[in-house]
């Protein structure tokens, strides 16, 4: 298993998925999928934060470390930093992240962003597409919370794997266990043979 971390993600994402189905189907609620608006209030956060900007930057890079190693990176066009909310608003960020033991890495790139890198918090929205090994991901909006080590993603959330693709309104992912739970109007195909060679897929 320790060559193939692919195989091994997918194998643990499709239990997770079969249990986030489950306890959806059971409980009749989705407790990951927040009921406001994602889009709204974060562009209402967004604007308020470059409104209180004290100072501005153009081409900065971010770098976050824990134990003397990097867990994550970040360039972005610009940035304006709001001293009062120890907040950074960033345009066109790219995330660059690392995680576990064996130093998997995440890649993800959005229109914007905000970083409290205090607590070691970052979000990212509008246009979210990235990269978690073997498994592509589109998005509106993702949330990384270091403290717990786990990503969440919502609006629209669909990842492809070569073996299977998912549609949702939100999923979160642990990033200790590499569980991922999907909620929300979940769709899956499986295709063991590639999904582009799937007769039901759709691009």
């Amino acid at each position: 298993m320790k060559g193939r971390p692919g195989l091994t993600v997918l194998v643990i994402f499709a239990i997770g998925l079969a249990a986030g189905v489950a306890i959806n189907a059971i409980f009749f609620s989705d407790p990951i999928i927040e009921k406001v608006s994602v889009e709204t209030e974060t562009e209402k956060s967004h604007e308020r934060l470059f409104d209180d900007a004290n100072v501005t930057a153009e081409d900065i890079e971010l770098v976050q470390g824990k134990h003397g190693s990097m867990t994550w990176k970040l360039l972005a066009k610009s940035a304006k930093y709001d001293q009062e909310r120890h907040l950074v608003g960033v345009e066109r960020p790219q995330l660059t992240a690392y995680f576990g033991v064996d130093r998997q890495e995440v890649y993800v790139k959005s229109d914007r962003g905000e970083i409290d890198q205090g607590n070691d918090n970052l979000t990212l929205y509008d246009g979210v597409t990235g990269r978690f090994g073997d498994i592509a991901l589109d998005a509106q909006h993702l949330d990384y919370v270091g403290a717990i080590g786990k990503v969440y993603l919502k609006g629209g959330v669909l990842l492809r794997h070569p073996d299977m693709t998912i549609k949702a309104v939100a999923v979160e992912i642990d990033l200790v266990t590499h569980k991922l739970v999907a909620a929300g109007g979940v769709e899956a195909l499986l295709a063991p043979k590639g999904i582009e060679q799937n007769l039901l897929y759709e691009q």
